[in-house]
């Protein structure tokens, strides 16, 4: 589970047309990106009549389209799934993506995920009980090939994985966490522990100005260096990651101005930045600059 000193991300949403999507892959692969992510809903939580493919399934054919990148979901909805079943389908999209899978979930928490499926609106506390319940799972399985749970929320009797992974011990594992006690499960489970531009709980848009974002950000890298402390971890073992609203939210700004935006992240301890698909023309040039004059420099 090697990472380079610092990683890039790119993040699409599954709302365009198949071969759109493959195609940012693939740019996304030859500007230099480390990872390519894909959101986890059932459908898009702003625009719920749009188009929509689903995540996993469309992971497995970006990683059939791409030759070095690294894909996952970012993250997983944890709602969605049994983790028995989530299990297998990692492990077939790493061996699909010969060994590429970055294994992104979280306590989920969108609420047509819910109305639409026909599920209980689980309140925050339950999201995130169930969230560590089935990341033991997970682990049990990705590493070990069996799981046997009696859980609260799961009972998994003496399931099986084979093959295993090609990522020994398993694909790195990123959680998606805001709050303290998510943030804890982290510490206990995650080799990257991910975080994104919002204050003190989610905003209609998920955004807030740079500087309050690095502000919330450091608050919850004092979390989860106190809940490593608690549970024993030691705090340089979690790689911590943010997204990034920029070119969908706010300007990409010039070569400089991304510069200067990493090493504010990198100042926090942060050693991973993904950023969402430009949402024009012109952020799509800005991200070019970007790429040939400042993500050589990054490693």
């Amino acid at each position: 589970m090697s990472a380079p000193a610092f990683s890039l991300g790119m993040l699409s949403l599954q709302d365009v047309p198949w071969p759109v999507l493959v195609e940012r892959a693939r740019r996304a692969e030859a500007l230099g990106f480390d990872v390519f992510w894909l959101a986890d809903h059932f459908v898009n939580p702003y625009a719920p009549r749009g188009p929509w493919y689903e995540g996993w399934t469309s992971l497995a054919g970006v990683a059939v389209a791409t030759e070095h990148i690294r894909v996952g979901p970012l993250v997983t909805s944890n709602t969605l799934r049994n983790p028995a079943l989530l299990a297998r389908m990692a492990m077939t999209v790493d061996h699909i993506s010969a060994g590429r899978l970055e294994l992104g979930i979280g306590p989920g928490g969108a609420p047509l995920d819910y109305s639409m499926l026909g599920l209980p609106t689980w309140p925050p506390r339950e999201r995130v009980d169930r969230l560590e319940e089935s990341l033991g799972v997970l682990v049990q399985l990705l590493e070990g090939g069996e799981a046997h749970v009696a859980g609260r929320y799961h009972r998994i009797d003496e399931a099986v994985l084979a093959p295993l992974p090609i990522q020994r011990p398993r694909p790195p594992i990123t959680v998606g966490a805001l709050g303290p006690r998510a943030i804890e499960v982290a510490a206990r489970y995650a080799d990257s522990w991910n975080t994104y531009g919002v204050a003190e709980g989610r905003s209609a848009t998920g955004h807030i100005a740079h500087a309050d974002a690095l502000a919330a950000a450091a608050k919850r890298v004092a979390l989860l260096d106190a809940a490593c402390d608690r549970v024993g971890r030691d705090r340089s073992s979690v790689r911590r990651s943010y997204l990034s609203f920029r070119g969908i939210l706010e300007p990409i700004g010039t070569p400089s101005d991304f510069a200067a935006m990493v090493d504010d992240f990198r100042s926090l301890g942060f050693s991973q930045l993904s950023l969402y698909w430009p949402g024009s023309p012109e952020e799509e040039e800005a991200l070019e600059a970007v790429a040939r004059e400042i993500f050589p420099a990054l490693g």
